[in-house]
């Protein structure tokens, strides 16, 4: 137990170098209890979450690109997507109990977004939300205790969001240059696709509506939701080996989204946060987007971390309402409601 405990703030993987990325996400495999003991309290977000595809990744094996994909990386037929670490860090919920083998029980689930629950399930559930005497009080010191514990919760939204990213945004140079994966979500937008079909905000309506993101809280996600594609953008062309379709599309998406936060500062102009504004100077060298210029890249990535961290501490989105207009209005897929 003593390293569970050690490992429980990595319920998602920690910070750092994509290289060390696979190896923390491994971390959890431990700390997994999987969606069935999150059901016993949260059966609206359970139901919403097996209408995604999220839930449906769990057949990625049945499907031909990934068996071709498979094919290419040695790994094998199709059937073994499910035990392949390449694959699993992302399409997968891996769980490993005691000696046993790790194994896949699920496709994309509650804990790889909010972390491996085995070291703060028994302190986030002490209380019912649905009962009358569970108290704002006795809601905080569980929010801040299950946090201490290892769970991902709305407050510090960047690191459920970096979960996203990690994924939406390959981490891996040889699966997109050897194998033809993709090397990204296209169009993939914090915003838009947490107003979807992934959306299950339950909570204050206790389970009876899957209620809209606010103004506020949208408008602090979009620049999140930037900030981190700049992030692991520029770690992902720091990781580029060869000038090859991996490295080219991660410098692609650097300048694109380079663009988009400038636009963002553009339209808050003198309401721009500091934290955004150190973002851009830490973006904004000369000569900064090229091939296996490892350090300045990897520097760079880090101070955006830094300051996203703080952004989502200092804002609450009340003061930046000038980005409404450059959120996407239509979100990915059709939300469910009970």
């Amino acid at each position: 137990m003593a390293v569970l405990a050690a490992i429980a703030g990595v319920g998602a993987p920690g910070r750092s170098g994509a290289e060390d990325i696979p190896f923390l996400k491994s971390l959890r495999h431990p700390l997994i209890v999987g969606a069935e003991e999150c059901a016993e309290c949260h059966r609206s977000e359970v139901k919403a979450w097996q209408l995604t595809d999220h839930f449906h990744s769990r057949d990625l094996h049945l499907n031909d690109k990934a068996g071709e994909i498979a094919e290419k990386m040695g790994i094998g037929p199709a059937s073994r997507v499910r035990t392949s670490a390449l694959c699993s860090q992302c399409h997968f919920t891996v769980q490993k109990m005691g000696d046993k083998p790790a194994k896949a029980i699920a496709g994309v689930s509650c804990e790889s977004c909010h972390g491996g629950a085995l070291n703060w399930i028994d302190i986030h559930n002490t209380g019912d939300r649905r009962e009358p005497d569970d108290t704002t009080e006795d809601r905080s010191r569980r929010v801040a205790e299950s946090a201490a514990a290892g769970l991902l919760g709305p407050v510090e939204i960047h690191k459920i969001a970096e979960n996203c990213y990690r994924c939406h945004l390959v981490t891996d140079e040889a699966l997109v240059n050897r194998g033809g994966h993709p090397p990204g979500s296209d169009g993939f937008e914090l915003v838009s696709w947490l107003s979807g079909e992934v959306r299950h905000n339950f909570f204050d309506s206790k389970g009876g509506e899957n209620r809209p993101l606010s103004p506020a809280r949208r408008r602090v996600l979009y620049i999140v939701g930037r900030a981190l594609e700049m992030e692991y953008s520029l770690r992902g062309l720091a990781r580029a080996t060869e000038k090859a379709e991996y490295g080219n599309a991660m410098g692609r998406r650097c300048v694109e989204t380079r663009k988009a936060l400038d636009a963002i500062a553009d339209a808050l102009g003198a309401d721009t946060p500091a934290e955004l504004r150190e973002i851009r100077d830490a973006i904004g060298t000369p000569g900064l987007l090229k091939f296996f210029n490892v350090a300045p890249l990897e520097a760079a990535a880090d101070a955006i971390e830094k300051q996203v961290a703080l952004l989502v501490a200092n804002h609450d989105g009340s003061r930046l309402g000038a980005v409404d207009a450059l959120i996407p209005g239509e979100a990915i897929g059709k939300p469910h409601q009970p």
